[in-house]
């Protein structure tokens, strides 16, 4: 397995993972989605086994008023069939590295409250919850 930054040909397998996570996703949403994303502050990254894309992170940079910038996990999937085989935390490791070479001091992440084995993941690799919070959206 190798972990490596994303590449067009990878499209449609982040797409189909992104649906595994919960958010069905064609491959031009994630043409698109890629697009807007600014390559200084966020990075998408790749699990590859055997010539195939079996898992994705997003990490950005995020700059804030109120604290200096840290590194944010913003997305992590990892195919069903792969779970467990150290995929996950591979990406987890690629990302804190890359959030370091950028002056990053901390990696933060966000969890749904149903989502209990990621917590349990993000825990082993050493990640503590720091507060809960309610998300509000409005179109």
């Amino acid at each position: 397995m190798i972990i490596r930054a994303a590449e067009p040909r990878d499209v449609a397998a982040i797409a189909a993972l992104a649906g595994e996570l919960g958010y069905p996703s064609t491959a031009q949403d994630i043409v698109r989605r890629l697009a807007a994303l600014d390559e200084r502050d966020d990075a998408v990254l790749v699990a590859e086994d055997g010539g195939a894309c079996i898992g994705w992170i997003l990490v950005s940079v995020i700059a804030s008023l109120e604290h200096d910038p840290f590194a944010e996990i913003r997305g992590l999937v990892v195919a069903a069939a792969h779970r467990g085989g150290g995929a996950g935390a591979a990406l987890v490791r690629a990302a804190e590295e890359w959030g370091r070479g950028r002056g990053c001091a901390k990696v933060r992440v966000r969890s749904n409250v149903v989502r209990e084995r990621a917590h349990r993941f993000y825990e082993r690799l050493g990640y503590r919850v720091v507060k809960s919070q309610k998300v509000f959206d409005k179109t």
